[in-house]
């Protein structure tokens, strides 16, 4: 063979790997580079955690308060992140002792993505992400006893151990299963999180929710009252 034809087969070899590999590399750069980065982040003060009121369209004079509680879910990355479903997978209660144990058979739900409508939305499990955008999530809220007596308790289900006629903090789930607890009465408790995406790695995180079951009329009061905190782990509460 000539030295042009081992020029001819190594250029045809280099061509031909150039063009496996190119996609693949591309892809690995749009991936790692230009991927879409969620963040979960939490603060039990405004904007994350508000005081608002509930409302009436065919009553212009109804007007009750209600506390939302809710985490913000930032998108860092360079690309939009598609398909966001925020999940609610694990329940966790304390006892008296304030030792943590996790409910056994609980199933995943999908919580609601805050402002937006259910009924207004296609599917309202998921939403799209674009870059250096903030969304929020809602945990749960708290109604006032008189509306919660009127409106929700029908719906009510307890943690083991808990009830009577105390206000609930009511978990925002876009379902609503009958087997499995979806509220809280006073006492400490912990949840569990996760943002998935089609293109996003998954984001988990972990709150402490500790609540008195006193109401209060303003927000400096009632963030005593109600107290959420992100943790690493659920741990026994020390001197409880």
């Amino acid at each position: 063979m000539t030295a042009s034809d081992w020029v001819l087969i190594f250029t045809s070899l280099f061509l031909g790997t150039t063009a496996l590999f190119v996609p693949l590399l591309a892809e690995l750069v749009k991936r790692n580079v230009f991927a879409p980065k969620l963040h979960i982040s939490f603060e039990l003060a405004p904007p994350y955690c508000i005081r608002t009121y509930w409302r009436a369209i065919n009553n212009p004079d109804f007007r009750e308060l209600v506390y939302y509680f809710r985490f913000q879910v930032r998108n860092n990355g360079l690309s939009q992140a598609r398909l966001c479903e925020a999940v609610l997978e694990e329940l966790w209660i304390y006892d008296a002792s304030g030792n943590p144990s996790k409910l056994s058979n609980f199933t995943s739900v999908n919580l609601r993505w805050a402002g937006e409508n259910p009924q207004l939305m296609d599917n309202p499990q998921y939403i799209n992400v674009n870059p250096q955008r903030r969304v929020y999530c809602d945990i749960g809220h708290l109604s006032s006893l008189a509306h919660q007596q009127r409106e929700e308790r029908k719906i009510f289900i307890d943690m083991p151990g808990r009830n009577g006629e105390s206000l609930r903090f009511l978990l925002d789930q876009l379902q609503y299963p009958y087997s499995q607890p979806n509220c809280f009465a006073p006492g400490r408790y912990g949840i569990k999180v996760s943002i998935y995406s089609e293109n996003a790695a998954r984001q988990e995180a972990r709150f402490t929710i500790t609540w008195s079951g006193k109401w209060q009329e303003t927000e400096p009061e009632m963030f005593r009252e109600l107290v959420i905190q992100g943790v690493d782990r659920f741990q026994s509460v020390k001197g409880t």
